[in-house]
């Protein structure tokens, strides 16, 4: 699909300037048990392998979205 993200997704928190690499959908879900991009309080940006920047939505362990913008 032309949309999908190439793992590992990237998010970067601001705030701590941590940075987590994700390898596929489970470690999406279990690390962001709750984490919405499109936030402007989450603080974070995240992208895919290649850079490209991604939206991404989890809630109570579920992921919602995981799409290029």
């Amino acid at each position: 699909m032309v949309n999908e993200p190439k793992f590992p997704i990237k998010v970067h928190f601001h705030e701590t300037n941590e940075e987590w690499l994700l390898d596929d959908m489970d470690d999406i879900a279990c690390n962001l048990e709750w984490f919405d991009s499109d936030e402007p309080d989450e603080n974070a940006t995240v992208t895919d392998l290649l850079g490209r920047p991604v939206r991404l939505k989890v809630e109570q362990l579920a992921v919602l979205t995981c799409e290029l913008k």
